[in-house]
């Protein structure tokens, strides 16, 4: 019967630990590199642009706010620019 010292059997218990820290490790590194292959796909995927064009037709009315507020009542606003 053999029997184990209190050195051997802490040198088992930290060599366990440290195959489960390891794969544990290797478990991580396989998510990170997938996390950032999925990024680089998805930046990759083709964009659908939109082209909105927007005019003005027959704008007759201006308003120009000069040191003032910008909810200011509008009919004060043209009161002031006919002065």
């Amino acid at each position: 019967m053999e029997q184990e010292t209190l050195a051997t059997e802490l040198l088992h218990e930290v060599k366990a630990q440290s195959k489960r820290w390891f794969t544990a490790f290797i478990i991580v590194l396989v998510l990170w590199f997938a996390t950032i292959g999925a990024f680089l796909w998805y930046i990759s995927l083709p964009v659908e642009e939109i082209e909105i064009n927007q005019g003005a037709d027959n704008a007759t009315r201006s308003i120009q706010i000069v040191g003032g507020s910008n909810y200011a009542d509008t009919n004060v606003q043209e009161e002031t620019q006919g002065n």
